[in-house]
């Protein structure tokens, strides 16, 4: 079982700068520091508009939008989005302040594998796994896993995703809440952050 490898971007790259940066001047300059700011009032409003019953999401892994935070279903299901405090194996590639959000991927009975062509779930490539970013070396699933009673996996096969596939299976009882969407949209800000870091991970939410 070898399929091809996804479509998955976020390797390591060289910076790719945007067609109005073409030389210095104080044209390019300006636009970095309005770019600049337009990313720091985005985090704020996340910050402040993330709260117990309600989550903005700016990432790319999944659609940009608010989500209405509820009790988390009995039983989970493959599908369902949750959020979980993030994984201390994970930590230096991402905020501790701010959950993950991320769709159950398998269940209790599911095989997950990870091997040098990426992630499988239940037979199904999920992409690439990296095996570091920024110079740091990822932790990594190894092998294949048979979820067992009380533990989920949670992945997304969108790109840059830090999910699973990094930190392995997780139990039920890490899981806070369910994410419901109440309102997305097509976030101008996905291309922009693939300017800003390309090869980035960690933008998965």
């Amino acid at each position: 079982m070898h399929p091809e490898a996804s479509d998955d971007t976020h390797a390591h790259g060289a910076r790719q700068w945007p067609a109005w940066t073409p030389r210095p001047g104080g044209r390019a300059l300006r636009a970095r520091g309005t770019r600049s700011s337009l990313v720091l009032g985005v985090l704020v409003l996340a910050a402040v508009v993330s709260s117990r019953w309600v989550r903005l999401n700016l990432s790319p892994s999944l659609p940009s939008g608010l989500y209405r935070l509820t009790a988390l279903p009995a039983p989970l299901t493959r599908g369902t989005l949750v959020v979980l405090p993030v994984p201390a194996r994970v930590r230096p590639w991402r905020a501790p302040w701010l959950p993950l959000l991320k769709p159950v991927a398998a269940v209790a009975g599911d095989i997950v594998c990870v091997d040098d062509d990426g992630l499988w779930v239940a037979g199904v490539p999920y992409g690439r796994v990296y095996r570091e970013v920024d110079g740091k070396v990822l932790p990594r699933m190894e092998g294949c896993h048979q979820l067992q009673n009380g533990e989920v996996f949670l992945a997304s096969p969108q790109p840059r995703s830090l999910d699973g596939r990094y930190f392995g299976p997780t139990p039920l009882t890490a899981l806070t809440t369910q994410a419901l969407p109440l309102w997305t949209w097509r976030s101008p800000l996905d291309s922009f952050r693939t300017w800003f870091r390309p090869g980035g991970l960690g933008y998965g939410p």
